[in-house]
């Protein structure tokens, strides 16, 4: 397979970051766009040992059309057109509901939910015009499904996230580019690492995850691998979960 150009959102760390490091290892050329410029292209030159033939990093605020239709020119200008797209980029701010800001809720859904739209239709129109077909991986959660008092945005970002994959599969499909979700469970990551590793919390763990052991960035850049391959040539519109069977065993 030729080097394709993979377009991944909040790419500079965590989950994003992992996602960018399966798919250097790969040899594909790696755009990490993030709200912080400067951390995005430290990522994409630690991307060139792993196998990454070029990566960049672009700065982009998704919440914003403008943003995100430069960022395309920008990738597109730099790496060329843009083969796989990752709505990785979103925010959870941890408010309970009833105490939450409306400027609170309404940023959670411009940036989880009306930014993967912005970048879906805007990356989705440039796939459609070259015709050679694109992967679009949205990244989910499983608090599209379980939420608690203090998520409610963040699980309703979430959920409309897997509804706006199922549409945009729908209507990209025709055209050769498929359009999944991987929702992740709970994932190690700089952020989350001071909460996981205390001793309760890893016993939770132990507890609740039937596989025992808490999940990495590149757990989901693997499987995000996967759909944007050949091989998931067929698969169109899933929300895949990789959660170690956490939800199996909470439902």
């Amino acid at each position: 397979m030729a080097e394709r150009v993979v377009l991944i959102t909040g790419g500079a760390r965590g989950i994003g970051y992992g996602i960018a490091e399966c798919f250097a290892r790969q040899g594909e050329r790696v755009a990490l766009a993030d709200l912080n410029p400067a951390a995005a292209a430290q990522s994409a030159a630690a991307l060139l040992p792993l196998g990454a033939p070029d990566a960049a990093g672009f700065a982009v605020d998704v919440a914003h059309r403008a943003s995100v239709e430069a960022l395309l020119a920008a990738v597109s200008e730099r790496l060329g057109a843009v083969d796989v797209l990752v709505n990785n980029a979103g925010i959870c701010p941890f408010e309970e509901v009833m105490a939450m800001t409306p400027e609170t809720w309404q940023r959670t859904l411009d940036i989880n939910l009306t930014g993967a739209f912005h970048c879906t239709q805007v990356v989705g129109q440039q796939m459609i015009d070259r015709g050679q077909g694109g992967r679009v991986i949205c990244i989910t959660s499983l608090a599209e499904n379980v939420t608690s008092s203090a998520q409610v945005d963040y699980g309703a970002s979430k959920a409309g996230l897997r509804m706006t994959t199922v549409g945009f599969s729908i209507a990209l499909g025709r055209h050769g580019i498929t359009c999944n979700a991987i929702a992740p469970g709970m994932i190690l990551t700089d952020l989350t690492r001071w909460h996981w590793e205390q001793p309760e919390h890893a016993a939770f763990i132990k507890q609740r995850v039937p596989v025992g052991r808490i999940g990495t960035p590149t757990d989901i850049g693997h499987a995000a691998v996967f759909l944007a391959s050949p091989e998931a040539a067929y698969i169109n519109g899933i929300t895949l979960r990789v959660d170690g069977g956490h939800q199996a065993c909470c439902v």
